[in-house]
């Protein structure tokens, strides 16, 4: 048994001991016991199952989108996108976009005891049980895809044909926040990002 469900245990065995009478005026103070409170302080007030899709503050605060969050969006599950307040919003400000052009709507949420990195979420109004809820990062991506990490920093620049390419097969998912540096900008010096030497 772990020791959050040791926890649990130990809470439900002194409510059950408790009078009716202090049941009430405690659920009255503090509004009752909480189910899975861990659960819902890691996935800003949500319970886990629930969740379609999750992001770390670092992924959000990328430049550019990751196109599983559209994608989540889109899901007929999804009710809302939910953003903690210590994210920089300039930087979630695409996310906001997206919802909001796709009808979704969003909220932003503060809490001393939300725990851990998830700064994002959208989230169902009911339990769906998604298995992959968990986005593996652009650079954990681009090193198992043998894409070079150098273009991970180059998000909505201008990147070499050749790079763009490798990203097209590798992780097309990713194309959208690329462009192809134009023969003209190779006449202005524009260099790819990558290291190609």
């Amino acid at each position: 048994m772990s020791e959050d469900e040791t926890i649990q245990r130990d809470v439900a065995r002194k409510q059950q001991k408790k009078s009716e009478l202090e049941k009430t005026a405690e659920a009255g103070l503090n509004g009752g016991p909480q189910i899975k409170k861990q659960e819902k302080n890691k996935f800003l007030g949500e319970f886990k199952e629930r969740v379609l899709i999750a992001l770390t503050y670092e992924q959000v605060e990328e430049a550019g989108t990751y196109k599983q969050v559209l994608d989540a969006i889109r899901d007929d599950e999804a009710e809302q996108l939910i953003i903690n307040r210590k994210v920089d919003i300039e930087k979630a400000k695409d996310y906001l976009k997206l919802a909001d052009d796709n009808n979704l709507s969003f909220k932003k949420v503060a809490a001393a005891n939300y725990n851990g990195d998830i700064a994002l979420v959208v989230v169902s109004d009911h339990a769906v049980h998604y298995d992959n809820i968990f986005v593996k990062s652009r650079p954990e991506k681009f090193k198992e895809q043998g894409i070079p990490v150098a273009l991970v920093d180059a998000t909505g620049q201008k990147i070499c044909e050749d790079c763009y390419n490798l990203i097209k097969e590798k992780a097309p998912e990713e194309l959208e926040n690329y462009r192809k540096i134009s023969w003209f900008d190779r006449l202005l010096g524009i260099k790819c990002p990558a290291d190609h030497d």
